[in-house]
């Protein structure tokens, strides 16, 4: 089999290697090299056992050993993470995907695609090169705004679309997440480490307006968490964040005749954290060993078994999880060990959300002790502020 490959983020690259392992003759397309993408770039425990090679590489990461978590109204919860939270500088995590690709045998174009059209035994693309060249399968890698999800997929409905903006800031890094939540937003705020900065992000409504509140609520905060000097090293970022749309949740429309889309492009991405890492490289495997088999129709059929009724709950119950209400309550109860752990399972992909409330209720006995406990700490020794957060200043180049 001959296939083309649109876009080169984890999601393409990672189909890549393993199409071209299989023996496959894979051509990847992707323009840039390596490039900064705005989000945490955090890989989930669960996204490392998709790729075991990132526990041994040595690209350059950040190990989060902790999250600090703040509610609507503040309160503050600092969690130990049982599995540390892999993060990186996506420049460097596109790179190894791509590096990885290649070793494999996928040859890299690096020039966009600008057109494509169906052919009577496949498809030819046509790049900014003005070359030509055919495949039998066509594989849409390129994001949910790409070339490949706008032509062949005319047919799908929209995908729901969020904003994310924020910054880099630069001089600093840290061992610690931070997550801060705001009443009536359908988002949150992350600080996520990276070796050489900071990267600092806010989603939430699409528009000018929210855009500007957005960038309002995350500029004060910063400056309330880390001081006024960490605003003075920041380089703005924006971008558009995909989720499935309500009609098509459990990813019937990732595939076609000759063609699939994988990562964003089939708008895989988590509707409550928004993190879209994991379901890259898991819909690579997928389709690959889909392919690998001759039933492609199996792609879809195992992402709707491993996910589907995953994001679909997600995406129910946003408002929920997102409620004022729920979120003191889970912010509170986070200092305690039964749902301590419960936090760091989320963090690291292990905790499902359809089992969540079920595993918060049987933990409610020991939770009411862990918290009467509390209180009589505070009662004796008054309230115990949390250690300041780990802000670490790097050295000048």
């Amino acid at each position: 089999m001959k296939a083309i490959i649109v876009g080169g983020g984890p999601a393409g690259a990672r189909a890549g290697e393993l199409l071209a392992n299989q023996g496959a003759r894979v051509i990847l397309y992707e323009a840039r090299a390596g490039w900064e993408k705005p989000c945490g770039g955090g890989v989930p425990e669960r996204g490392v056992d998709f790729c075991p090679f990132l526990a041994e590489s040595r690209t350059p990461h950040v190990l989060a050993r902790r999250a600090r978590i703040f509610s609507p109204r503040g309160r503050e919860a600092l969690v130990d993470l049982a599995e540390p939270l892999r993060i990186y500088s996506r420049s460097r995590l596109n790179g190894l995907f791509l590096e990885r690709a290649r070793a494999q045998g996928a040859e890299l174009r690096g020039r966009r695609i600008v057109s494509l059209s169906r052919r009577e035994r496949g498809w030819k693309v046509v790049d900014s090169a003005g070359r030509e060249e055919t495949a039998d399968f066509l594989v849409g890698a390129d994001g949910a705004s790409g070339l490949v999800r706008g032509r062949l997929g005319a047919h799908l409905p929209p995908l729901r679309q969020t904003l994310g903006i924020g910054y880099y800031v630069d001089g600093f890094t840290s061992a610690e997440v931070v997550l801060k939540f705001f009443r009536g937003l359908d988002g949150y705020l992350w600080v996520f480490p990276r070796p050489d900065h900071l990267a600092v992000g806010i989603c939430g409504p699409t528009g000018q307006a929210s855009r500007t509140a957005l960038a309002q609520e995350m500029s004060r905060f910063l400056a309330d968490l880390y001081g006024n000097g960490v605003l003075r090293r920041l380089r703005s970022y924006g971008a558009r964040i995909p989720s499935p749309p309500a009609e098509a949740e459990r990813g019937s429309g990732c595939i076609g005749q000759g063609w699939a889309l994988v990562g964003d492009a089939a708008g895989f991405v988590d509707p409550l954290t928004r993190e879209g890492i994991h379901y890259a490289v898991a819909s690579a495997t997928f389709l690959s060993e889909a392919l690998a088999r001759g039933e492609p129709a199996a792609y879809p059929a195992r992402w709707i078994s491993e996910f589907g009724l995953e994001l679909d709950w997600a995406s129910r119950h946003k408002a929920l999880f997102f409620a004022p209400r729920f979120m003191e309550a889970f912010t509170s109860l986070s200092r305690c060990p039964p749902i301590s752990s419960i936090v760091s399972d989320l963090i690291a992909g292990r905790q499902d959300y359809r089992s969540l409330r079920r595993r918060l209720a049987s933990h409610l006995p020991r939770v009411g002790g862990a918290l009467g406990l509390l209180l009589l700490k505070r009662l004796v020794a008054g309230r115990t502020a949390s250690p300041p957060p780990s802000l670490v200043p790097l050295p000048a180049e």
